[in-house]
């Protein structure tokens, strides 16, 4: 199921300022699966149960499923770059391309669609929630 796409507008337009910032930590989560971390500039993009891998122009890198040691030496490769662009599908896909390297999430569907799949600290005080099953929130930071 596809959102409407003036959602995935939407979307698109509240993550816009964070195109330019640098990623000032990308880490794997000591609290154990593939959940990953990445702080840019005042936000944080917390991925944790999003499918995702991340890919250059040239090769694959790594992906959700990796091991955990492979997992944390590969995303500590964006430390450093900056974000260059965001694109975000209709089903709610989206893909970070950090100078070259683009790690992009799959909105997976489960059997509750209110799963968290993903999330972004906004440096507006806001929390963006990626939910499985296509939907989306914004909420204030508490």
């Amino acid at each position: 199921m596809s959102v409407a796409e003036s959602d995935s507008a939407h979307l698109k337009r509240l993550l816009a300022p964070l195109v330019g910032a640098p990623v000032r930590e990308a880490r794997l989560s000591e609290l154990g699966g593939s959940f990953i971390s990445i702080r840019l500039g005042g936000s944080l993009i917390w991925v944790h149960l999003s499918a995702w891998k991340v890919e250059s122009d040239s090769e694959f890198l790594v992906a959700c499923e990796d091991r955990r040691d492979f997992i944390r030496a590969s995303i500590a490769q964006l430390d450093g770059r900056s974000l260059h662009s965001i694109a975000v599908s209709d089903f709610l896909d989206i893909t970070f391309d950090f100078n070259g390297l683009r790690l992009m999430l799959f909105n997976t569907f489960a059997i509750d669609a209110n799963l968290e799949m993903w999330s972004v600290e906004l440096s507006s005080g806001q929390t963006l929630f990626v939910n499985s099953g296509g939907s989306w929130k914004l909420l204030p930071r508490h």
